[in-house]
C-alpha cells in the first residue's frame, strides 16, 4: 500500500503592508498543510534574503532599504495575520499507486485496499477533480501496453464508481510502457510499472 508525496515546493508565502510611521512591507514563509517548508530568495535594491525555515520572516521598508534580520515568527503573530487566509487553503492533490498483476488489469493483493483509500480521500474532499493514469511494464508489444495501461484505468475508474465516485469527475490518461518508474530493458517485467497513478485534488 503505497502513497507518492505529489507536493514538491512545501512553502507558500504571504507579503502584508503593516502601516506605522514608515510603511513596513513584512515577507512570511509558512510550512504547506502537510508541514513542508520551502525556500524563498526575496531581492531589492539594496540585495537578497533567503528564508528557508519555518514561520521564518524578514520586513524592510522600501525597495531602497535593507531587510531587517531574519526572525521567526509566533504563531500567534501568523494566525492573526493570516489565519483567515489559510483556513480557506485548498489541500494539496494527493496521490496514490495501485499496482497490477503481470498482462492484466487485475489489481495485485497488496494494492486492494488502496481503491477504498482513493474513495474515502475523495470523498472528505468532496473532490470533482480526480486523475487516473495508467501504465505498463515493457513486456509485451508498444501496441498491446498502450491498451492494456487503458484497461488498468478503465479498472479503477469502474471500483471507484462502485464505490460510490461519480464517473463525471474521473479522468483517464494512459501512456503504455512509455513512463516507466523504473527504467528497463525491452520485455522485462517489473511490478512498479504496472500501475495506474491516482491524483486526488
Amino acid at each position: 500500500m503505497k502513497h507518492l508525496s505529489f507536493l514538491v515546493i512545501g512553502c507558500a508565502v504571504f507579503v502584508s503592508g503593516c502601516a506605522t510611521t514608515t510603511p513596513t512591507t513584512n515577507f512570511y514563509l509558512v510550512p504547506d498543510p502537510e508541514g513542508h517548508t520551502g525556500e524563498v530568495v526575496i531581492s531589492n535594491e539594496t540585495g537578497d534574503v533567503t528564508l528557508n525555515k519555518p514561520d521564518e520572516t524578514v520586513s524592510t521598508e522600501s525597495a531602497a532599504t535593507p531587510f531587517s534580520a531574519s526572525r521567526q515568527a509566533d504563531p500567534a503573530e501568523i494566525q492573526t495575520k493570516f489565519g483567515a487566509a489559510l483556513a480557506v487553503m485548498p489541500a494539496p492533490p494527493k496521490a496514490f499507486n495501485i499496482q497490477f498483476e503481470t498482462a492484466s488489469s487485475k489489481v495485485d493483493a497488496e494494492s486492494q485496499g488502496v481503491i477504498g483509500e482513493v474513495a474515502e480521500e475523495s470523498r472528505k474532499r468532496d473532490s470533482r477533480d480526480i486523475s487516473l493514469n495508467g501504465h505498463t511494464d515493457r513486456q509485451g508489444d508498444d501496441a498491446a501496453n498502450m491498451k492494456l495501461s487503458l484497461e488498468r484505468a478503465e479498472a479503477v475508474k469502474a471500483a471507484l464508481v462502485q464505490e460510490g465516485i461519480n464517473p463525471e469527475h474521473l479522468t483517464i490518461e494512459y501512456y503504455g510502457e512509455s513512463k516507466p518508474v523504473v527504467p528497463t530493458a525491452d520485455n522485462v517485467s517489473e511490478p512498479k510499472n504496472r500501475r495506474v497513478e491516482v491524483v486526488v485534488r
